[in-house]
C-alpha cells in the first residue's frame, strides 16, 4: 500500500505509481545494506548488488552529490526508491483506512 499521509519525496511517489515499480532488486549502492528498491540506473550500471559500494554508512554519502544534483530535475537514477517486491499492485490507502480493512477481515476468519 502507498500509505498517502507518507513523508515520501514526489519523485518517489511518482516511481511508485509508474510501471518502473515492476522491477525491484535488492541492492548495497545506496546504503551499503541490502535493501530493496525500484531499479535505477545506478543499480543497473554498477550492478545492485556491487562489491564496490561503500560499506554502511558511507554508501549513502558516496551517492549524495550526484543524487543532489539530479533530484531537481526529476531524475531518479541515483535515488534510493524503497519498495517491496510487489510494488507495482500498491494502492493508495490511508494507513486507518488499511488497519480497519484487515481488522474487519480477521473478524471474519473467526468462528
Amino acid at each position: 500500500m502507498i500509505d498517502p499521509e507518507a513523508t515520501i519525496s514526489a519523485l518517489h511517489r511518482a516511481a511508485l505509481r509508474s510501471p518502473a515499480a515492476l522491477e525491484t532488486a535488492l541492492t548495497n549502492v545506496f546504503t551499503g545494506r541490502p535493501a530493496r528498491s525500484i531499479v535505477t540506473r545506478l543499480m543497473r550500471e554498477v550492478g545492485p548488488l556491487s562489491a564496490t559500494a561503500p560499506r554502511f554508512p558511507r554508501a549513502t554519502g558516496a551517492v549524495l552529490p550526484l543524487r543532489l544534483a539530479a533530484e531537481p530535475d526529476g531524475d531518479t537514477a541515483f535515488t534510493a526508491l524503497w519498495a517491496g517486491q510487489a510494488a507495482a499492485l500498491a494502492a493508495e490507502l490511508p494507513a486507518g483506512e488499511l488497519t480497519r480493512m484487515l481488522a474487519a477481515a480477521a473478524l471474519k476468519r473467526l468462528p
